[in-house]
């Protein structure tokens, strides 16, 4: 079989033609094809060990097709092009070895990719485009899309639970997976392990943080532990060319569609390894914490901000727009003067007017105050109202606020902690 073309036809087929890479995998897919999980492949020595993972998983119902890109920048520098020739080698091998009907690896190789846009959410949008080729091929417009990496591993139910979260989940366009870093091992050093643990309770802290501010955004965003529907992924324009940071924005916008949810039955295991691919996440914050022995965190005094506009939404629709100066007065100054830096008064205005029911309002409120601009108003009082803080402070008067009762005050018993909290997650989404 050649490549396959489109004629575009309905929303999907416009956006592959319009926007989609052009198909690079050949073979006709499982007709029944459900699954497809996407794993960018930049200078990586542990490939195997993530794709055996997901080789060693209980087979779902459904087929499943692992997409992984090996990728580089067209002036990539020669060591790297030899560690993606060896690694192409490898998992070219290793698949020839390792034959299901129902769980096919293809290997994309994209070793020419414009320097200006190279990088993790190029591959990333190469890989799940291809993923919405072959779905569509099959006519599966609500097939899924999974984010994985190709230093992570997942515990063996991890394709059961994902294709049973969506068959129960009907109305999800996309879920978070559980994942945990390790906390010991022989794989890195001791520094290494006590840096992970404190930037995951960093991670996780902010999500509880903005839960207990009542944001109904607050979901774990890590590219190697998602999934979407294939309609709401080619909706939403696909993933993004970002060379960092690509899966929190891409997923804000699934979030903003509404019954997001969370897949915390299985496991996914990122590494904690150090790097500076990126300027933040865990690789970045792993090398920052190795070389300079710090790590902080944002004062629980900026979530307490962020709770007291959100207690005041219902007020700002229901009250005359000359009233809302007065309402705001009660903002703290940091939060006022983000507000007006953003011209709020105006935008909500605008909400307001366009909106016809308090339900719709919040909506559209939260579509403006969203994670995105909740991330730079923290940066902003930050810089001028507030310091970092240490994470186990944080983590420890967050803990008394929300009265959660911990077994103790170091940072594992802490990360164990919010680990149970965010495992107990928003509740199953109705039907």
């Amino acid at each position: 079989m050649g490549f396959y073309f489109y004629v575009p036809m309905d929303y999907i087929d416009a956006y592959l033609a319009k926007h989609g890479f052009r198909p690079q995998i050949a073979e006709e897919p499982h007709p029944r094809l459900n699954l497809c999980i996407v794993i960018p492949c930049y200078n990586e020595f542990d490939l195997l060990i993530s794709l055996q993972s997901i080789w060693n998983c209980t087979r779902p119902q459904m087929a499943v097709e692992v997409i992984v890109v090996v990728n580089s920048p067209e002036n990539c520098a020669s060591d790297i092009l030899e560690r993606n020739k060896i690694t192409l080698q490898e998992a070219s091998l290793w698949v020839n070895n390792h034959f299901d009907q129902t769980l096919r690896f293809r290997i994309i190789h994209r070793p020419d990719l414009p320097a200006k846009f190279a990088g993790v959410g190029l591959a990333r949008k190469i890989g799940m485009d291809e993923a919405a080729y072959r779905l569509n091929l099959v006519n599966n417009k609500e097939g899924i899309i999974a984010g994985f990496d190709a230093d992570a591993v997942c515990a063996p139910n991890y394709l059961v639970e994902v294709e049973n979260h969506f068959k129960v989940n009907k109305k999800t366009p996309g879920a978070s997976i559980y994942y945990e870093h390790p906390m010991s091992g022989i794989t890195f050093d001791d520094t290494i392990y006590a840096g992970v643990c404190l930037y995951e309770l960093h991670l996780r802290y902010i999500n509880q943080a903005l839960r207990y501010a009542k944001h109904p955004h607050s979901y774990h965003t890590v590219g190697s532990s998602f999934a979407v529907r294939m309609d709401a992924y080619v909706k939403q324009g696909g993933m993004n060319k970002r060379q960092a940071g690509e899966d929190f924005y891409f997923l804000q916008k699934i979030i903003a569609l509404g019954n997001f949810s969370e897949i915390n039955t299985t496991l996914i295991v990122p590494s904690p390894r150090e790097s500076d691919r990126v300027p933040f996440g865990t690789g970045a914050s792993m090398k920052r914490w190795k070389t300079e022995g710090v790590l902080k965190t944002y004062h629980l005094k900026a979530f307490d901000d962020i709770k007291a506009l959100i207690g005041l939404v219902d007020q700002f629709f229901e009250s005359a727009p000359e009233n809302v100066p007065v309402i705001l007065a009660t903002l703290s100054k940091a939060m006022r003067d983000y507000l007006q830096m953003n011209d709020f008064e105006n935008e909500l205005k605008s909400i307001v007017e366009n909106s016809a029911s308090l339900n719709t309002f919040r909506d559209r409120f939260f579509r403006w105050f969203n994670a995105f601009r909740m991330v730079k108003f923290l940066n902003f009082s930050h810089e001028k109202q507030y310091e970092k803080s240490e994470i186990v402070e944080e983590a420890k008067t967050l803990a008394k606020r929300i009265e959660a009762q911990t077994n103790g005050n170091e940072v594992k018993e802490l990360l164990e902690l919010y680990r149970k909290l965010d495992k107990s997650g928003f509740g199953v989404i109705s039907q």
